[in-house]
């Protein structure tokens, strides 16, 4: 197994059975949602895997805007609803689960409350 740590808009043009991100979706524009959905159909091979962390509306820990209040407003991350996230992976990718991360270690960055986990099979 070989760990590749970059962003993926900096990947090459290879196929990758596993593509997860922890923190770059919920800082992008709405209107580059379109191209990274894209990057990550064309860099994953075939029934393969993405996995994703990502602000929760309604967790108060980042902008909840409409994509375009998102124009106007934005200052952090934005936050996504469930059903916001199965909208924009659905075409895609199968949905295999997306859950609220369980509370983590006390101090940790990573296993916080206000994330989303979730994990997507490429169609």
């Amino acid at each position: 197994m070989n760990f590749i740590c970059k962003s993926i808009f900096e990947l090459d043009n290879k196929e990758y059975d596993f593509i997860y991100d922890s923190g770059c979706f919920h800082h992008l524009p709405p209107h580059r949602r379109i191209s990274y959905v894209e990057l990550l159909r064309n860099s994953l091979k075939q029934g393969s895997y993405f996995g994703l962390t990502c602000f929760a509306w309604g967790e108060k820990c980042a902008d909840e805007v409409t994509d375009w209040e998102y124009y106007e407003k934005h200052r952090v991350g934005v936050a996504f609803t469930k059903e916001k996230l199965e909208q924009i992976f659905c075409k895609d990718f199968e949905i295999i689960e997306i859950k609220k991360y369980e509370e983590g270690i006390e101090g940790a960055l990573q296993g916080l409350g206000f994330m989303w986990t979730a994990l997507f099979k490429k169609k």
